[in-house]
Formats: C-alpha cells, structure tokens, sequence
C-alpha cells in the first residue's frame, strides 16, 4: 500500500507539469516506440515477477503494445509467502490512444488486457475450501488464474533524450480463480484466522473492480 501511495503522490506532482511542456523540438515525439522496464512488479510480496514490454506506433495517434512477465523464488526479493516452489508467468496487450502527438510530454488513454497464471507448492498448510470448509494438508499445489482488462490515463515523461518514464492509472474489472490442487494427507480441521488473510488462505472464483497503478521505465527507440 505504501508503494502504491508513492506512486500516486509522485503522479499527482509530475501531471501539472507536464501538461505544460509542449514546444517545436519534440514534434516526433509521437513517432516514437518504446521498450519498457516495470521495477514495481519484483516487490510485489505474494507475486513478484519482472515485466518488460515493447510498445509499437501505428499511427501518430495509435500505439499498440505488449508487457511480458514471468517470475519465481529466485527474484522474489521481499517476500517470504511463496513455499518451496514459485512460478508465475502474464501477458498484458495494450492499445494507447495519445491525445496529441506533438506534445513534447505525451498523454494517452488506453486499454489494457491481462492475463495471469501462477503455481506455488506449499508446505505443512492449511486452507478454506469454496464452500467455507478448512482443510489442512502435510504438502498441496497452488494454483490461481486471474484475467481482466483496464482502462487508463497515462503519460510518457522525459528524463533525457532517450529515456524518461511511463506514468499510469486506472480502474478495470478482474475475474479469478484459486484452487489446491494434489494434496497430500488432507483432512478437515479448524482455523482460527485473523481480520488480514492472505491470497493464499482459501479457494474459490472472484469477480470484481480491479485498480491499476504504477510507473515504467522506458528507452525510446
């Protein structure tokens, strides 16, 4: 949540000025593509993963783009939830509308699709099943699926000549699923759960808004 707050703040102090930086120098601003670098995603605690992505022009007002990530245990830095085996791996395509091309900062609206698969082995557990039963078991697969769309207000700052970076937020819808999945010695028992609970704690199909923000670094081709 911290994480997230900063972002924000730093969002709200970069806006006013870049909406005032427009000058003849940075026509091409708006023929430009971009390779993308998202550090964020490596501190997530419960999915941490790397995400790069590549963004194309097509027209001056249309840019279409895509971020691949993929992570496990070994670039999970933060986070001590994962058990003994972490792989997740997600594709987001994104179509970007930009406001004016001219701009030396660039605007843009868009659309993004996502998609997320990720798998961890557990340990000496316990969880709530769909139908509000606990079960504990000595070693069990997690898996959970989670896909959606968003629809955003960004901007592309310059830091350089050729790097700067990619602010961004909005608001979408997400569908998910989690379930355990090969179990071993499960059996029914009672768990005592605090008002927090994590990813993890339970199974079952979820659907609902999903927010989005955050910040990329970009090298502009």
């Amino acid at each position: 949540m911290k994480t997230y707050l900063s972002v924000l703040l730093l969002f709200l102090m970069v806006v006013p000025h870049a909406f005032s930086q427009e000058n003849d120098a940075s026509r091409q601003s708006g023929a430009s593509s971009y390779i993308t670098f998202s550090p964020l995603s490596s501190l997530d605690i419960y999915a941490p993963r790397l995400r790069v992505g590549y963004i194309r022009r097509v027209t001056p007002h249309l840019k279409m783009g895509v971020d691949m990530g993929y992570g496990n245990k070994e670039i999970a830095f933060l986070s001590n939830h994962l058990g003994d085996s972490y792989r997740l791996w997600e594709v987001r395509p994104e179509f970007h509308y930009v406001l004016n091309p001219k701009a030396r900062t660039l605007k843009y609206i868009s659309a993004e699709l996502f998609y997320i698969d990720q798998v961890n082995i557990f340990s000496n557990g316990e969880y709530q099943a769909e139908n509000g039963e606990d079960f504990r078991y000595d070693r069990a697969r997690y898996q959970r699926q989670k896909y959606g769309m968003h629809l955003k207000f960004g901007l592309f700052l310059n830091l350089g000549q050729k790097v700067g970076l990619n602010f961004y937020g909005g608001i979408g819808f997400r569908w998910r699923k989690s379930e355990y999945l090969d179990t071993e010695n499960l059996e029914s028992t009672d768990v005592f759960r605090e008002w927090y609970s994590s990813m993890y704690d339970g199974e079952g199909r979820d659907f609902g808004p999903n927010p989005s923000l955050g910040v990329k670094f970009y090298y502009r081709l």
